[in-house]
């Protein structure tokens, strides 16, 4: 009875964790002649505002409300029916291959591939960015859902933190629902605020 119930807690953990968002989703169960709608609100009656491929991949869904996903597409964020988008198991932060971040003001982003390198990009260094070799991104507990990950590139130290929180790039009408704080220390250092997006 023992094995049971603890066999149902970790499935209904990891289904759990797979309700979290953001999260990377494959699109499934579309026809190959057709598309997946995008509306302009979480219900089939809302005007149709994008599409996506049947067979797309990795696709990321900010948040739900009911059956529908917010996903972004372009330069304006669209909802998807969750019917024919598949969760990955891998597919939230700290698991996805790549993370990539970025903000205004000034001008800024970061491509993390994480357990590797970031590839800073600045208004500075725009053509060649500042390169850091990283670790994975840790979990720093507290009510906030929070990653850290740090890094160097000999020089300087470089830490992103990011959390799980509503986010504006102030550039888009998209939605993101990661909130990130880049910190680079030592000579020529600096500290930018932005958001984040999940990506293969």
């Amino acid at each position: 009875m023992l094995r049971i119930l603890l066999a149902l807690l970790v499935l209904g953990g990891a289904a759990a964790a797979q309700d979290t968002y953001p999260r990377l989703h494959d699109v499934v169960g579309v026809a190959p002649d057709d598309v997946l709608n995008l509306r302009a609100g979480p219900g089939a009656g809302q005007d149709k505002v994008g599409e996506l491929a049947f067979d797309a991949r990795g696709i990321e869904v900010v948040r739900a409300e009911g059956n529908w996903g917010l996903v972004n597409a372009g330069e304006r964020p669209g909802w998807a029916s969750l019917r024919y988008l598949s969760p990955r198991a891998d597919g939230d932060l700290p698991n996805v291959r790549r993370v990539t971040c970025g903000g205004t003001e000034p001008f800024w982003d970061v491509e993390v591939f994480a357990g590797q390198d970031a590839t800073i990009r600045t208004p500075m260094t725009y053509e060649t960015g500042d390169r850091f070799s990283v670790g994975l991104f840790q979990r720093a507990y507290n009510p906030l859902e929070k990653y850290v990950l740090q890094g160097t590139d000999g020089g300087r130290d470089l830490a992103l933190v990011v959390a799980g929180a509503y986010c504006d790039n102030g550039m888009s009408d998209n939605e993101f629902g990661l909130d990130a704080t880049l910190i680079v220390t030592g000579s020529d250092g600096y500290v930018y605020s932005g958001c984040c997006e999940l990506s293969d």
